[in-house]
């Protein structure tokens, strides 16, 4: 079903799984303390499967699928060089307004496969937008620029993130970091004005007609 549009959701957290999902998740904790990531991810996945809105789990998930990615390293990379994404990642892409959720599921997949891949991360954090999923946005979206840090675009996501989760501080803090790279970048101006709009709203200072330009970092 599409959700509706501009709704947001709190993520569900882990003590509102119900009782044989949080045991799947403290078996999964307890595989990923005993150094079994394989085992752990496959827990995750499950819990994940019947609550995809569950961050703390997804966060989990992304401890283990790292750990377990270091110990297979090089068979993973001649693998994945055998292995094209692009038609996966077109796929996603392609259903991200009509069905999230198939586009969420291919995203995992990808990252399943290599949990490196900024273009699934990518498509994770626009997936979540769309369900209105937005703490999941951000955590996607910032795992994806810390691997590319210096991308406009992921920074672009990773700043319109941090809006939609009123953190809009945070929003500042990266559209400056946007801006170091391409200070006459029209849409981090935006996004930059926006943040500061919000924080003077939060504040109760917002005066029509403020000087936004002169707060822009140098």
């Amino acid at each position: 079903m599409r959700p509706l549009k501009n709704r947001t959701m709190p993520e569900t957290p882990i003590a509102a799984l119900d009782s044989q999902l949080q045991k799947q998740v403290e078996s999964a904790c307890s595989a990923l303390d005993r150094g079994r990531p394989e085992q752990a991810l496959e827990l995750c996945h499950s819990v994940l499967t019947a609550q995809p809105d569950c961050l703390q789990v997804r966060k989990m998930e992304r401890a283990a699928q790292l750990k377990f990615a270091a110990i297979r390293r090089g068979l993973v990379s001649r693998w994945m060089s055998a292995v094209s994404t692009a038609p996966f990642l077109l796929s996603g892409n392609l259903k991200l307004k009509d069905d999230p959720r198939s586009a969420l599921a291919t995203a995992e997949r990808l990252l399943r496969r290599d949990p490196h891949s900024v273009a699934a991360l990518n498509l994770l954090g626009q997936s979540a937008t769309e369900l209105g999923w937005i703490e999941t946005a951000v955590f996607a979206h910032e795992t994806a620029s810390d691997l590319e840090p210096d991308r406009m675009d992921l920074l672009l996501s990773l700043g319109r993130a941090y809006l939609a989760a009123s953190r809009a501080s945070e929003a500042v803090e990266t559209a400056n970091q946007a801006l170091k790279l391409q200070p006459a970048n029209s849409d981090v101006q935006s996004l930059l004005q926006d943040a500061l709009v919000a924080i003077s709203v939060t504040n109760g200072k917002w005066e029509r007609g403020q000087d936004f330009p002169g707060k822009v970092a140098r």
